[in-house]
């Protein structure tokens, strides 16, 4: 995942690029997140308490849903600053990427 946020961010201009570190910092927040969560559950596991499968199914699809989601928009917001000025292109966001 950071070699595709990499990618999305040699993609973009100078002062477009804190679009992708801020996608990137809320990804890495969220490792961390994910990370806090497998040392809670490996302590209780320790201390007895069994964790539930489906809910930690559930939780680790949503990080990657999240994850994705989070991607994706960076992708097509990418895709809106390179077509800047190019009347024939379909932008993603109807507002726009300017302010």
């Amino acid at each position: 995942m950071d070699k595709h946020i990499k990618e999305l961010q040699d993609q973009l201009k100078l002062e477009h690029k804190d679009v992708a570190k801020y996608t990137q910092h809320v990804l890495e927040a969220l490792d961390k997140l994910i990370h806090e969560h497998r040392r809670i559950v490996a302590s209780n596991a320790v201390a007895g308490i069994k964790p539930d499968g489906c809910k930690e199914h559930t939780f680790y699809r949503t990080m990657n849903e999240v994850k994705f989601t989070l991607t994706n928009e960076l992708r097509k917001t990418v895709n809106d600053f390179k077509h800047l000025g190019d009347k024939h292109y379909v932008k993603n966001y109807p507002d726009g990427v300017k302010k």
